[in-house]
């Protein structure tokens, strides 16, 4: 079952990042590489730069939508319009929007899977001291922000990955990740960037803490653990004995 859940969970964030909004970048890339195939841009489009008003159009199609359109445009395959000139921007959203039917249907029914999944699990394990399991809550939490308009931009992400993403600014401001399900929901739709964070993540985790800082997390470490402990807590555990270990030889390596 975690494995299965697991599955779900990275094929829904790899659907979502496909389904993240454009780039001004690449729209501009997309317009600008179909007139240099010799397409034209409409003489009912009047604004001083057209490539702008395809900009402001397409700023929340699909990044994978668009590419497609621009592909099978290239390529001459869609049927009933006029290949010598670029699609009006409304028309070019809605086809990268068509594009995404089939991605979108297949993200809702693995996102439908997985609520299912984790609501067997849910009614199967012991709710401890008689609380709602907070999956439960945090799924029902996700609802309610879809439902004021809210934007899931990034899946599969933690604590340490959120952080990083928002003091990297690429999360907007009231952005809110329900930990319980591993889901960031933004009031803004926008496209995460989780190769580059993941870069940060490594160049942080490479950098040892402080010989102060290992004595302070020792301290913290002697004292009696609780009568219950989770696993979260022993994983904290574990890796705060890892960093105090790795300044010990450094340590030593003085003292010699």
């Amino acid at each position: 079952m975690p494995a299965r859940l697991s599955t779900l969970q990275q094929e829904i964030s790899a659907l979502t990042e496909k389904l993240g909004p454009a780039s001004a970048d690449e729209i501009g890339q997309c317009i600008e590489g179909l007139m240099s195939g010799g397409m034209r841009v409409s003489e009912s489009i009047t604004a001083a730069n057209p490539v702008e008003e395809y900009r402001l159009s397409l700023r929340n199609v699909p990044v994978y939508g668009l590419r497609r359109a621009y592909v099978k445009l290239k390529r001459g395959e869609y049927e009933n319009i006029n290949l010598a000139f670029i699609p009006l921007p409304a028309e070019l959203a809605a086809m990268a929007n068509a594009e995404c039917r089939i991605l979108r249907e297949d993200r809702i029914r693995k996102q439908e899977t997985l609520r299912a999944i984790e609501d067997s699990v849910s009614r199967t394990l012991p709710s401890a001291h008689g609380l709602m399991d907070l999956r439960v809550t945090q799924r029902e939490r996700a609802n309610e922000l879809a439902a004021k308009g809210f934007y899931l931009v990034a899946q599969g992400v933690d604590h340490q990955e959120f952080a990083t993403l928002a003091r990297s600014r690429e999360l907007p401001a009231g952005s809110i990740l329900l930990w319980a399900i591993d889901e960031v929901w933004s009031p803004i739709a926008v496209r995460v960037n989780r190769s580059a964070m993941h870069t940060r993540l490594k160049v942080q985790a490479a950098e040892p803490i402080s010989p102060e800082r290992a004595d302070e997390i020792a301290r913290m470490l002697a004292l009696p653990d609780a009568r219950e402990v989770s696993a979260e807590q022993m994983a904290y555990r574990r890796k705060a004995q890892e960093d105090i270990d790795a300044v010990e030889p450094v340590e030593e390596e003085r003292a010699a």
